[in-house]
């Protein structure tokens, strides 16, 4: 059964928002947790990419707009074009930020990616819920979902995704780093 947030990314596209601003061969970037009043809230980012046949690769963009929904009910709440307002100035997000597959998925099967992919996206579903709640999720828990965020995670869009949602990606991203060590 496919998660609420994996069907929200795939029903981003038929917004009007996502029509009109975000070119249609844009990529969906790992959502963002935001609480802002008790409410809870995801930003989606977009970014781009190209296929390199010849390489059997994808050349990854830096993202270039977000869109937040309400997680309740998914209705877009703000668009941002991060173009116009930068969120990481040192950085080069107009350039060739990376390459997928990266080394942690390289060797899996499409299948063994897209059955990983989809434990994540249920992980975050629990997560909104449980954040909707006004409830933590655990420290195992949370390591759990770092170290499945972790090796998803585009190693070469990191710093943005950092720039993008700074606590939740320390927070999660360094739960990974101390279980697996």
């Amino acid at each position: 059964m496919e998660s609420k947030t994996g069907h929200m990314m795939k029903e981003i596209r038929k917004t009007p928002i996502f029509r009109q601003l975000i070119p249609q061969e844009a990529g969906v970037g790992w959502p963002i947790p935001l609480m802002k009043d008790g409410k809870v809230y995801v930003k989606l980012s977009f970014y781009g990419f190209a296929q390199s046949k010849e390489r059997k690769e994808t050349i990854l963009y830096p993202p270039f707009a977000i869109v937040t929904l309400s997680w309740p009910n998914q209705v877009p709440v703000e668009y941002l074009n991060l173009r116009f307002r930068n969120p990481w100035p040192e950085g080069d997000w107009e350039s060739q930020a990376g390459l997928f597959p990266h080394a942690a998925v390289a060797q899996m099967t499409v299948g063994q990616y897209e059955e990983l992919r989809e434990q994540l996206l249920t992980m975050y579903d629990e997560m909104f819920e449980t954040l909707s709640c006004g409830e933590k999720t655990s420290a195992e828990w949370d390591a759990r979902f770092g170290q499945r965020l972790r090796t998803l995670l585009e190693p070469s869009l990191e710093p943005y995704y950092r720039a993008l949602g700074p606590k939740f990606f320390q927070h999660f991203l360094t739960r990974a780093a101390v279980a697996g060590s």
